[in-house]
C-alpha cells in the first residue's frame, strides 16, 4: 500500500512539473538501438538542450559510437534546436560527436561498411552543420568547427582507406565540401580566422592528396581542387582578400602548388597527362580595391614543368604546354 501511495505522489509531482515546464524544453528526445554484439553507444543531452534530438543506430558487431565517461557518442550541451544522428552499419566502426555550447546545429554521420572512423566537434557554433557519409572500409574523417558561424561541412567518402580532415576556427559563412572516391586518397582543409570561404576538394582514384590552407583569407572567390587518377598532389595556400584558385589534374603523378599571400590574385592550373609539375606564386597588393593578377598554367601531355610568379596587381600570364 505504501508503494502504491508513493508511486501516485511521484506521478502527480511529475505531472505538475511537466505542466509548468516551458514548451520549448519539452522536445528533448533520444533514441538508441543496437543490434549485434559488443557495440558501445552513449547519448548525453545536458543543461538547456531544448528541442535536441539524438539518434544512434548500430547494426553489426564491435561498433563504438562512444563510451560513457570517455569519447562522445553524440553529447549535446547547453544547445538548442540541435540534431545529431549516428548510423553505423557493419562491424568495428567508430564514431564520435560533440556539440558544446551550440545553437541551431546539426551533425549527421552514416558509415556503411567496416572499420570506418568518424569524429566531429562544433563548440560555440551558430547555425552550424556537418553531414558526412562513408561507404567502404577503413575510411577516416575528422572535423572541428570551433567558433564558426553559419559554417557547413559536407563530405562523402567511398572506397577504402581514404582520409579527410576539415578544420575551421573562428571562420564565418564557410561551406567546405570534400568528396573522395577510390583508395588511400587524402584531403585536408584548414581555415583560420576566415570568412565567406567556400573551399572544395574532389578526388577520384588512388593515393591522391590535396591540402588546402586558408589563413585570414577574406571574401575568397573560389578555391577548388579536382584530381582524377593516381598519385597526384595538390597544395594550395591562401591568405589575403578576394583570391581565387582552381586546380584540375587528370592522370598520374602530377604535382600542383599554389601560393597567394596578399589581395586580388586569380589562378588556374590544369594538367592532363602524367608527371607534370606546375607552380604558381602570386603576392598581389595590400590595397582593398585593385585589378587582380591573373595566371594560368595548362599542360597537356607528360613530363611538363612550369613555374609562374607574379608580384603587384593587374598582371596577366599564361603558360600552355602540349
Amino acid at each position: 500500500m505504501r508503494t502504491t501511495l508513493m508511486s501516485g505522489a511521484i506521478a502527480a509531482a511529475l505531472s505538475l512539473m511537466c505542466a509548468l515546464q516551458p514548451a520549448s524544453a519539452q522536445s528533448n528526445r533520444a533514441t538508441l538501438a543496437q543490434s549485434g554484439t559488443n557495440n558501445l553507444a552513449n547519448i548525453e543531452q545536458m543543461a538547456s538542450a531544448q528541442n535536441a534530438v539524438a539518434t544512434i543506430t548500430q547494426t553489426g558487431n564491435n561498433n563504438i559510437a562512444g563510451t560513457p565517461g570517455g569519447a562522445a557518442g553524440i553529447m549535446q550541451m547547453n544547445a538548442q534546436n540541435v540534431t545529431a544522428t549516428i548510423t553505423q552499419n557493419g562491424n568495428a566502426n567508430q564514431a564520435a560527436m560533440m556539440q558544446d555550447d551550440v545553437d541551431n546545429s546539426t551533425a549527421a554521420f552514416t558509415q556503411l561498411g567496416n572499420n570506418n572512423q568518424m569524429t566531429a566537434r562544433q563548440q560555440a557554433v551558430s547555425a552550424a552543420n556537418i553531414t558526412a557519409r562513408q561507404d567502404g572500409t577503413s575510411n577516416f574523417a575528422e572535423f572541428a568547427q570551433l567558433d564558426v558561424a553559419n559554417g557547413t561541412v559536407t563530405t562523402r567518402q567511398v572506397g577504402t582507406s581514404n582520409e579527410l580532415s576539415v578544420r575551421q576556427e573562428r571562420a564565418a559563412n564557410t561551406s567546405p565540401v570534400v568528396e573522395q572516391d577510390g583508395t588511400a586518397n587524402v584531403a585536408n582543409v584548414t581555415q583560420y580566422l576566415d570568412y565567406y570561404s567556400t573551399p572544395s576538394i574532389y578526388q577520384n582514384g588512388m593515393r591522391n592528396e590535396a591540402n588546402m590552407v586558408q589563413n585570414n583569407a577574406r571574401d575568397t572567390q573560389a578555391m577548388t581542387v579536382r584530381q582524377t587518377g593516381m598519385d597526384n598532389r595538390a597544395t594550395v595556400n591562401n591568405s589575403g582578400m578576394r583570391n581565387a584558385s582552381i586546380v584540375t589534374q587528370t592522370g598520374n603523378n602530377n604535382l600542383a602548388t599554389v601560393s597567394k599571400t596578399m589581395n586580388f590574385n586569380e589562378s588556374e592550373i590544369r594538367q592532363l597527362g602524367n608527371l607534370n609539375t606546375a607552380t604558381i606564386t602570386q603576392n598581389g597588393t595590400t590595397a582593398t580595391a585593385a585589378q587582380p593578377n591573373v595566371a594560368m598554367i595548362m599542360q597537356l601531355g607528360n613530363n611538363g614543368n612550369a613555374t609562374l610568379a607574379q608580384t603587384g596587381s593587374n598582371n596577366r600570364a599564361t603558360i600552355v604546354q602540349r
